[in-house]
């Protein structure tokens, strides 16, 4: 009995796993294993394999499996968002010069497009090739691409609330490298540049929790970062630390060690 449950890992797709996770569709996809809109079933027991061997957490395949189509769905509202005249997006730039009205009236009718204001589409590239066209051709219609999600679902991979604009470094032509490390970044650059030091508030940690990729709100895992961050010392270590990815894994490790420490 116990053996079996810490062979079934609770999917946390933090920004590092889900590089891992595109990178081994990409190379699925190059091997053959995706001759339509999914993968094989060669595919995704080779996925399997591959991410367990990569990241040293081994999920399910219907874990990934979800992954992939929550991935598949927040690249239809990347396509439909850039596509839309009103928000101006400049693919040489890579921004957008759409006002705080346009983007008002867009999210109002697009809530699930809130999380790109800040930031782009992460490994656009590698995507681009894995799908290789095909929700274009799922969504060639105009009609078709301003469906919502057919669940009603605005779960995100990618949440994050923020100012209109995307920043320079968030462009999505620099390469896989350059945007995950400016992703992975985007809550201690947040927090400086709003403030140019950091005072270690509940409210920086906050700030900071809410723009990072993996950790839902109102996850069990978000608040107990919420119940930590009423100790300072907790406070100081997570804005300290430089990565998102290395945030959720310290929160992830503290949560695991039990209830957090007593206040002095």
């Amino acid at each position: 009995m116990a053996s079996s449950k810490v062979k079934k890992a609770k999917a946390t797709w933090t920004t590092a796993f889900h590089k891992i996770f595109v990178d081994i569709c990409l190379e699925q996809t190059l091997q053959g294993n995706k001759p339509g809109t999914c993968f094989t079933k060669v595919g995704w027991k080779n996925m399997v394999e591959s991410f367990h061997r990569k990241s040293g957490v081994r999920y399910e395949s219907r874990q990934l499996k979800n992954h992939w189509g929550v991935t598949k769905e927040q690249r239809k509202v990347w396509l439909k968002l850039i596509g839309t005249g009103s928000m101006r997006w400049d693919s040489n730039t890579q921004r957008f010069g759409a006002s705080e009205e346009d983007w008002a009236n867009y999210i109002q009718d697009n809530p699930e497009a809130a999380q790109f204001r800040l930031k782009g589409l992460p490994f656009t590239n590698e995507l681009d090739i894995i799908f290789d066209g095909t929700v274009a051709n799922e969504e060639t219609e105009p009609s078709a691409r301003r469906r919502k999600l057919s669940d009603g679902s605005t779960s995100s991979l990618f949440h994050i609330e923020g100012p209109v604009d995307a920043s320079p470094e968030l462009r999505t032509d620099r390469g896989t490298d350059h945007l995950n490390d400016a992703v992975e970044s985007r809550g201690i650059v947040t927090s400086r540049s709003s403030r140019g030091k950091l005072n270690y508030t509940i409210g920086e940690c906050i700030e900071c929790l809410d723009g990072m990729e993996g950790i839902e709100q109102g996850s069990d895992l978000y608040f107990f970062a919420l119940d930590i961050f009423l100790k300072k010392e907790y406070r100081e270590v997570f804005l300290q630390l430089k990565k998102s990815s290395v945030k959720a894994a310290w929160l992830q490790r503290m949560q695991s060690a039990g209830p957090p420490l007593p206040l002095h």
